[in-house]
């Protein structure tokens, strides 16, 4: 006998539906009246949760002294399109922060495809960098009221009720440095490693934090139209392992844009620049302060650019007779798109967010690198 479709739904489904059925809609254009709120009982109310609270309610995430295994852990991954995030699971609300930015007024909103507008859930005055946030989630059961992009007041019922593959969560800021975010096309996903074997140094908290601002700055540099011209236009070689072959231009932009996961390590060893291949990706600590301008002024990024560069071209399958290792790509498309940007402010993270190691001197490091691994 073959069932119907209603009869294979179970009671939870069925309550879910109805319920999400019926979200009451005011469509005008024009703004609610008093007699549309009185209507409704009660305005819209949006939570707020101040700059104080957050920092009450939440933890700093990649801070000194904290233990190796919160350094790494899963609950640290992070897209570079995606640093700063919000997620509803299991009844509580986290909002993820993985850049060095304090975000001033934020608001998260809620959509969902049934929906022909997105509902105001809460606002921040301030989301702190470099910090997570895990409190009750702010969807209620029974009835309740919210604002809108519309500007008109929805109605909804039982919001508690729906799972999170049914809605989708977004910030949204008027920060500079939140609205580079949206030019990113590279889909990485990032994770800091521990590794603490050969010459895999263990990985540090200062390490993390220069990872997880550095990627930011190469993702916004790698999706860009400028860095894209000048791979296109680039007039010399850019070619593959064997030397001569050249290497077709928009599937190498395709490789690095879609490049699956990196798993950051510090190295250590002796004579070792950088390590890299497969999902690895690591340089020297002491030299990623070069990725910034030091106190707006010094800003000695080719070296740490081009062990970067070579390292994720072997992330890549590159090996070292390709121009993703030496010459072309780390030497010259890389440093010159990345400082021209950087003079033009075109990057999230411009001077060194920090501050402490703005009194970064290059010449206190070795810059003879002729004898250097890679």
């Amino acid at each position: 006998m073959v069932q119907s479709n209603f009869a294979k739904m179970n009671l939870k489904q069925i309550f879910i539906t109805f319920a999400f059925s019926f979200i009451f809609w005011m469509c005008s254009n024009n703004e609610p009246t008093a007699e549309l709120l009185e209507a409704f009982g009660t305005p819209p109310v949006v939570n707020k949760i101040t700059s104080q609270e957050f920092l009450e309610q939440g933890e700093a995430i990649f801070e000194d002294g904290e233990d190796i295994e919160k350094t790494v852990s899963s609950e640290r991954i992070f897209y570079v399109q995606k640093p700063i995030y919000a997620e509803i699971k299991n009844g509580k609300l986290r909002i993820f922060n993985a850049m060095a930015c304090h975000f001033k007024e934020v608001n998260l909103w809620l959509t969902m495809p049934e929906m022909r507008d997105t509902l105001l859930l809460m606002k921040f005055e301030e989301i702190p960098g470099f910090y997570e946030l895990n409190m009750d989630s702010p969807l209620k059961m029974g009835e309740k009221i919210y604002s809108s992009k519309s500007g008109q007041p929805i109605r909804t019922n039982n919001f508690a009720l729906l799972a999170p593959s049914q809605f989708e969560l977004h910030l949204e800021c008027k920060d500079t440095a939140f609205n580079m975010l949206k030019s990113i096309k590279m889909k990485t996903k990032v994770q800091m490693g521990k590794y603490g074997h050969g010459n895999w140094g263990l990985m540090t908290p200062n390490a993390a934090r220069y990872y997880a601002t550095s990627v930011i700055n190469m993702a916004v540099m790698f999706s860009s139209d400028i860095f894209r011209d000048s791979l296109m236009n680039y007039k010399g070689s850019i070619h593959g392992n064997d030397g001569a072959t050249e290497i077709d231009r928009e599937a190498l932009l395709k490789a690095i844009l879609n490049k699956n996961k990196l798993l950051f390590g510090v190295v250590t060893g002796p004579g070792i620049a950088g390590l890299g291949g497969g999902e690895s990706l690591g340089v020297r600590e002491e030299e990623m302060p070069g990725f910034f301008y030091q106190n707006r002024v010094n800003i000695s990024c080719n070296w740490i650019l081009h062990v970067w560069i070579h390292e994720f071209g072997h992330a890549l399958g590159y090996g070292h007779s390709s121009s993703l290792c030496y010459g072309s790509v780390p030497d010259e498309i890389v440093p010159n798109v990345y400082r021209y940007m950087m003079k033009n402010k075109m990057l999230p993270y411009i001077i060194n967010p920090f501050k402490h190691y703005n009194d970064y001197n290059p010449d206190n490091h070795n810059t003879d690198k002729s004898n250097t691994e890679l």
